[in-house]
């Protein structure tokens, strides 16, 4: 039942998005390194400063 929950608040919150982008980059691009979770929530902030979400929250 925790691991339900811890799972499910890592979702809600994107935590789990550094995860789910290592999964996706090592299946795609096997040959190309990954970033390291730092750069990844750089590029991430740099990504939603210049197109913010439409979202009110």
């Amino acid at each position: 039942m925790l691991a339900a929950i811890r799972w499910y608040l890592r979702e809600l919150t994107g935590e789990a998005e550094y995860d789910h982008y290592v999964e996706r980059h090592r299946r795609l691009h096997p040959e190309e390194p990954v970033l390291s979770r730092r750069d990844f929530e750089r590029q991430r902030c740099d990504r939603r400063d210049h197109s913010p979400d439409p979202r009110c929250c």
